[in-house]
């Protein structure tokens, strides 16, 4: 019987996206919360009983850091509106895939998978349903008919598994990618007719138009892998010239690339989950004091009386018959290398909130105003590129849903979307008029020297020295 692979690329994948993997599942292992990979980031120690090993494992709780961080800045993105869309566009505002989901929700999607992997695919899918006249596709529509019309997909970039650029700086003519299969998420797994986790697809354009081709692997005993591919589904549509997919990259990078913008959160994040591990570790271990016994000579394991024949045996009415010059007592550890695993805790921590770029935070020491207007400044900054980026995309969206239509291109004055970013800066304390500090001074709340000072300072004039 074939196995069902977890992942598997049936065909080769594109040498960017193959040298980029190993970090892609870095990231993902941090926004899973390490789900079913703890194993690979704890691993077991020299001569560690399985146990033991599996109650370290157990104990090890990571935290949602990494998955928070970046839907905060998400949610940021998502404080945007559009102009104006397209009539048909806007009848299915609700349901712009095909299965329920919002424009809005949609588009908040697309930032999250930008924010973690650095780039994700937005397609616009051509209508399903084909028809014959102009008139035959209305009518489809005043009956409410979803798949007359196009609808958005959109593609985690490990998804999209090959490409072909005719240029250095040219759009793809041809893409390859995978989808979850319906089949194996609702249907529960046949042993006699496995059903494979991935369908597979690929649109290229030739000299008429474009064509989309689906392929689904069916369970094949004699095969090679145990899977051979067959064609479920092929269409052509005429007079597209340029495949409607859209490269939504975090820096604008060409399709394809793109940089990781949180990779150094990860490694912090991992780096705070291994020392989060270890720190209970010392716990757990230091938690009850340890008996130790002297003046016994011997390997096997403490006896009564020195004897290597029976166990000793502590309860609350036990008695230990030791010999002349031999002691038993509980000592408790003093276990020195908890300070300084807490404190390189709270180190991690306050770099972990350095990479994800947090103004302030309830914890760490307090920074002055000026550290936190400086860090506020710079996630401002990238939150602003962020947004240049999605007004872009949106605007290339919007250009291939009416090229599909064949409706017009809405006519506006400046970009398609707005999106507003607030400045994370708290907004500056008004400053004390000069008849308030005087009437501070007074009252002998403010100090002379502390007055000149201030009143040096307001006039631009250093203090005069004593």
């Amino acid at each position: 019987m074939a196995q069902v692979p977890s992942a598997s690329f049936p065909w080769p994948l594109h040498p960017t996206l193959e040298a980029l993997l190993p970090r892609l599942d870095l990231i993902q292992d941090c926004w899973d919360l390490l789900a079913g990979r703890k194993e690979h980031y704890l691993p077991r120690g020299e001569r560690e009983p399985e146990i033991a090993y599996r109650r370290r494992l157990e104990a090890a709780l990571p935290s949602g850091f990494f998955r928070d961080a970046l839907r905060t800045f998400a949610g940021m993105l998502a404080s945007s509106h559009w102009r104006e869309l397209p009539a048909s566009l806007q009848a299915v505002i609700s349901d712009v895939d095909g299965r329920g989901t919002d424009l809005g929700v949609f588009l908040e999607r697309a930032d999250v998978l930008v924010l973690r992997d650095g780039a994700a695919l937005i397609g616009v899918l051509p209508p399903q349903h084909l028809w014959p006249s102009e008139g035959d596709r209305q009518q489809a529509l005043r009956r409410g008919d979803r798949l007359s019309l196009p609808r958005l997909a959109l593609l985690e970039r490990r998804d999209v598994l090959n490409w072909h650029l005719p240029g250095p700086q040219s759009l793809p003519d041809a893409v390859s990618f995978r989808l979850p299969n319906p089949k194996a998420q609702d249907e529960p797994l046949d042993p006699d007719r496995p059903q494979h986790p991935w369908l597979y697809g690929s649109v290229a354009l030739d000299g008429e138009g474009m064509s989309v081709e689906t392929i689904e692997l069916v369970a094949d005993p004699k095969g090679p892998s145990g899977w051979r591919p067959q064609r479920t589904d092929m269409q052509h549509y005429r007079g597209i010239r340029q495949l409607p997919l859209i490269w939504y990259a975090s820096d604008g990078a060409a399709f394809g690339e793109g940089d990781l913008p949180h990779l150094g959160l990860a490694h912090q994040y991992l780096n705070h989950f291994r020392c989060q591990s270890d720190y209970q570790e010392l716990l757990y271990r230091t938690a009850l004091p340890v008996g130790v016994r002297t003046g016994i000579v011997g390997t096997g394991p403490m006896t009564i009386a020195g004897s290597a024949s029976e166990p000793v045996v502590l309860g609350p009415n036990s008695v230990i018959d030791l010999p002349d010059g031999a002691s038993f007592q509980f000592v408790e550890i003093q276990a020195r290398s908890l300070a300084e695993h807490r404190a390189w805790l709270e180190s991690l921590d306050q770099g972990m909130r350095r990479d994800a770029l947090i103004p302030s935070g309830a914890q760490g020491a307090p920074r002055t105003a000026t550290e936190i207007s400086l860090a506020a400044s710079q996630a401002y900054a990238l939150l602003q590129s962020q947004a240049i980026q999605k007004a872009s995309m949106f605007s290339s969206l919007l250009l291939h849903w009416c090229a599909i239509t064949g409706e017009p291109v809405p006519v506006q004055q400046g970009p398609a979307l707005l999106v507003e970013i607030s400045p994370l800066a708290p907004a500056p304390k008004p400053q004390p008029t000069v008849a308030e500090m005087l009437q501070l001074h007074e009252r002998g709340i403010v100090s002379e020297q502390a007055l000149r000072q201030w009143l040096g300072d307001l006039a631009g004039v250093a203090p005069a020295s004593a």
